[in-house]
């Protein structure tokens, strides 16, 4: 009926305004649905009824279609969309669709004991193996066809066709499924210079931007350079099926010490928000639709001012907790529709962010307006809530019951929907807000257009990822994430002059000039390395092994009272810089910050005669910037501090408050000056 309604008020404005309604026939990609016909339209009939439902009906509005399946849905079917857990595609590209039934016994007893960690192939080593790597055998039969989970993180890697065929073979489970709904396939970022962290192996895509941020693109200083960025990352993210990035992280870097620092843009509220924008833009395009991906904006309510840095609290000493929601409201602007909150805990309720009502519910969506789905960080469930009086004392159903009816759609990493339909059956989690849940999830299949089409061309994947053209643009946002801070006109350097390199792969910089065995025999030295700065304590030892699959997490260590976070260059760093300088050659120093900001100090900033600030560049990006292939113009993204103490001196919340910084916001020399 309303269907019929809805077709009819199309047609009504259709005869007032003298024309038919007109659509766009979209390609259609079925391969376990049949095709229905309708006047010159096609549509997939994915519940195999043999007629046209308002959810397979392309023509009508996105809500109209998502009230019809949700009230389709079972209850199962529903609670499954409130999962996101992982399953990494392999080099192999194989499709793991069931285990062996040694697998499936070792996993059986493996959870009797309370076992969360990955069972090896043929049934072995259980417990032998990094927790994260169990998700790799985790199966399409269980997850698509069981668990009816439709949300699903791929970090893994596999050459692209062998990717997109993988793909593939995981949607035509879902849409041989009783509903026919695709998969939402996620992925943390993927275009580093060199692969490390949550995405590791061999690097298919292209080569762009620094680990799992984008300082380095914003030291730049062009929206441009992030949206083409969005846009290439939005290209290659479909040719193998992906179609959520889980960034940017949009936190801004007012606290110097925090550890992921890095994976941001700023310490500027304002430049935070320029480039989110730019990257929405590019990543999501006007209409997001085939052709373009989902972000997921994180870490809500923005995770910069931590605490002394550690820990788990976020604090607003300066009164500044509103500077931190500016991002979002760009973001929130620009159309994204999946927020991720953090595990800190918040001023109002001392509760985890995802635990939380009130940042939750009255903050994203009723203050900032926010339409999409929220999801937790990974592993949120399994820590439990931050609040000291609840630390300990809940179960996992008791934290996934505090989550969901605070607001959270999504949980990220779980694997375990019947605790909800627990829930559910005991009143303590209503079958409305599981509807809400569901139905706010399902805009990201629609405004995907999966419904239309999930599959991707095996082929045409294997010539979009590192294209000639992507691969170029990709040197020039490493050449551009170098900012040079000091220079006595050693830079730049003479081609072809003796080099003695170190942290630099020789066969590289002999692209460059002659490279030499002993710093002395050299014209010039280049001197590569990280801050590796000390980011120990805050987040407590482990939870120790409970039985049983809702067990009790054990309490954490004081989130209120976090370890100490030293920022300053490693003692034995800068000793070996000073036995380079004492060569009498001239130094070149390039330093990579490794999570946190850095402290350079009088004596560090003193020591050699060059100094680059980089952010996760190839060596070939650093050598370019050295030698004058390109002009550096980027300037910093954040302020460096002097010391620590004036890291400890400067207030969590609040921006360009260190006293007499090394280097201001906004620094960063060229080679015109």
């Amino acid at each position: 009926m309303k269907k019929a309604m809805l077709l009819g008020v199309l047609l009504l404005m259709g005869f007032l305004t003298g024309c038919d309604p007109k659509f766009t026939q979209p390609e259609l990609g079925a391969r376990k649905s049949p095709i229905l016909t309708e006047g010159k339209y096609q549509f997939k009939d994915l519940n195999k009824n043999g007629k046209l439902d308002p959810y397979e009906d392309w023509r009508l509005p996105m809500e109209a279609r998502i009230t019809n399946l949700v009230g389709q849905m079972t209850l199962e079917e529903k609670v499954g969309l409130l999962f996101h857990p992982n399953i990494a595609v392999t080099e192999s590209g194989e499709l793991k669709y069931d285990l062996t039934p040694e697998e499936k016994e070792a996993i059986r007893k493996a959870e009797e004991e309370g076992y969360a960690g990955p069972i090896g192939p043929g049934g072995q080593n259980a417990g032998a193996m990094a927790m994260g790597q169990m998700r790799r055998t985790a199966t399409a039969k269980s997850y698509i066809e069981e668990k009816n989970f439709r949300c699903i993180l791929n970090n893994g890697v596999a050459a692209p066709e062998k990717f997109a065929a993988w793909s593939n073979g995981m949607q035509e489970i879902a849409e041989a499924s009783r509903l026919g709904i695709p998969i939402v396939f996620s992925s943390d970022p993927r275009h580093s210079a060199k692969l490390g962290g949550h995405v590791s192996g061999t690097q298919y895509f292209s080569h762009i931007t620094n680990g799992e941020g984008q300082v380095g693109i914003t030291a730049g200083g062009d929206p441009a350079m992030m949206r083409r960025f969005g846009e290439i990352m939005a290209e290659e993210f479909r040719a193998v099926g992906l179609h959520m990035f889980l960034g940017p992280q949009i936190d801004v870097i007012t606290e110097p010490r925090w550890g992921r620092n890095m994976g941001c843009f700023s310490e500027s509220a304002e430049l935070t928000a320029e480039m989110t924008a730019a990257l929405v833009e590019g990543a999501q395009g006007e209409n997001v639709g085939p052709g373009k991906i989902l972000v997921h904006l994180k870490h809500w309510p923005g995770s910069g001012p931590h605490l002394g840095g550690s820990g788990r609290w976020l604090v607003y000493p300066g009164n500044n907790q509103e500077y931190h929601y500016l991002p979002w409201r760009t973001g929130i602007e620009k159309g994204a529709l999946a927020a991720m909150g953090y595990y800190s805990g918040t001023y109002y309720d001392s509760l985890n962010v995802n635990y939380s009502y009130h940042m939750s519910t009255e903050v994203l969506y009723g203050e900032l307006g926010f339409k999409g789905a929220i999801c937790t960080d990974w592993g949120v469930v399994g820590n439990g809530p931050l609040k000291p009086s609840l630390q300990g004392t809940t179960t996992k159903k008791d934290n996934m019951a505090m989550i969901l009816n605070a607001g959270v759609d999504q949980m990220g990493s779980e694997t375990q929907p019947d605790l909800v339909l627990e829930l559910v059956q005991e009143g303590r989690v209503s079958e409305e807000r599981i509807n809400q849940a569901a139905s706010r999830i399902l805009q990201w299949h629609f405004i995907l257009g999966l419904f239309e089409n999930p599959y991707v061309d095996p082929e045409k994947a294997a010539q979009v990822l590192q294209s000639e053209e992507n691969e170029a643009f990709g040197l020039e946002c490493q050449r551009v994430s170098n900012v040079l801070l000091t220079n006595d006109g050693t830079l730049p350097a003479k081609e072809g002059v003796k080099i003695f390199v170190d942290g630099i792969v020789p066969e590289v910089a002999a692209e460059y000039g002659t490279v030499v065995d002993k710093p002395a025999d050299a014209d010039i030295i280049l001197y590569r390395t990280t801050s590796t700065p000390d980011r120990r304590g805050g987040f407590g030892p482990p939870p120790a092994p409970q039985k049983g699959k809702n067990k009790r997490p054990a309490p954490m260590m004081d989130p209120f009272s976090p370890r100490e976070v030293n920022i300053d260059f490693p003692a034995e760093k800068f000793d070996h810089l000073k036995k380079l300088v004492a060569t009498g050659k001239p130094v070149v120093a390039d330093i990579n910050p490794t999570g946190s900001s850095l402290v350079i100090t009088p004596a560090l900033k003193a020591l050699p005669q060059a100094l680059i600030l980089s952010f996760d560049p190839t060596d070939a990006a650093v050598l370019d910037v050295v030698f004058g292939r390109h002009n550096p113009k980027s300037k910093l993204p954040f302020e460096i501090p002097s010391s620590m103490e004036a890291v400890k001196a400067q207030l969590e919340d609040v921006p360009f408050d260190s006293p007499n910084p090394s280097f201001p916001f906004g620094f960063g020399l060229s080679y015109d000056e």
